[in-house]
């Protein structure tokens, strides 16, 4: 199968380049934003139109949450308009197109694991201009949404990546968040139910893939990262961790969030017929 992967240079799109050399049945054509605008529906058509492709890829997104509470428009141009582009362009092929887009599309007032099946009701910007664009998505007939969370690996930038390095460095304990519950995902085990969706020929279909495990909060997450180090390392100097205290209050200018937004990733574990890992697991490559 030929995939057209956006994005190719970020987080996840990393991965994807890295995983494919050594998946069989795997054609990638990878486009980092610098080679391909996915905001220029013209260049959109032309690439497909000359590659071809079974499969599109879709991991280019506008992801700063706070950013996004001021910086709207933009937000909703990467994450809805130029999905209207990619959607005309798969059209022209015949290609069938995969969105990721996220658990904010939640409110987060469940406190058991969201299921494809429940009411989507973003409490930020971000979240709704995520929903706004899976709608998109899901009106072509070859379409699939993947939502995820937490999304982290080797190469990521974002806090889960970073606690080994922090743990290692800081001077001082290291204060985490502790009343967001999501579930974080290792990248290669996303992309793995990606390139399922592809080798089995899935179409269309609205999909949930993360870690499973039930989920944690950020300074869970971080014990659990200072713990396997110290499994592994026994004499090792690592900073403390504690959770910032009860009157502690998220800076001014950021979005809120959703205080639980695990999901549950039983539908494409079934259909797929996938062992989806602990999140516990993909710390392991991390530390």
């Amino acid at each position: 199968m030929k995939i057209l992967l956006t994005g190719a240079n970020g987080g996840v799109g990393t991965v994807v380049r890295q995983m494919a050399l050594d998946t069989e049945g795997i054609d990638l054509v990878p486009c980092s934003r610098e080679a391909l605008d996915v905001l220029d529906s013209n260049a959109l058509k032309a690439a497909l139109l000359k590659h071809k492709p079974d499969y599109v890829i879709n991991a280019a997104a506008f992801t700063q949450v706070d950013r996004a509470e001021v910086e709207q428009q933009e937000a909703f141009r990467l994450n809805v308009e130029c999905l209207k582009g990619m959607v005309d362009a798969c059209n022209q092929v015949g290609a069938v197109l995969i969105h990721l887009s996220t658990d904010y599309v939640f409110d987060g007032k469940k406190t058991t694991p969201y299921t494809e099946e429940n009411k989507e009701s973003p409490i930020n910007v971000y979240g709704a201009s995520k929903l706004a664009g899976e709608q998109v998505v899901l009106a072509y007939g070859n379409g699939i949404i993947v939502r995820t969370s937490w999304v982290y690996s080797l190469h990521s930038k974002n806090f889960l990546a970073a606690v080994p390095r922090l743990l290692r460095t800081k001077k001082e304990p290291l204060q985490v968040e502790n009343t967001q519950v999501n579930s974080p995902t290792f990248a290669p085990h996303l992309v793995e139910a990606l390139f399922a969706l592809v080798q089995k020929n899935v179409r269309r279909g609205l999909y949930h893939f993360t870690n499973t495990g039930g989920g944690c909060t950020r300074y869970e997450f971080a014990c659990r990262v200072r713990d396997k180090i110290l499994e592994k390392e026994p004499g090792a100097v690592l900073a403390p961790v504690i959770p910032f205290g009860p009157e502690w209050q998220e800076p001014p200018g950021t979005a809120p969030r959703p205080l639980y937004s695990v999901m549950s990733p039983d539908k494409i574990a079934k259909q797929l017929g996938l062992e989806v890992p602990h999140w516990e697991e993909g710390i392991d490559f991390i530390i």
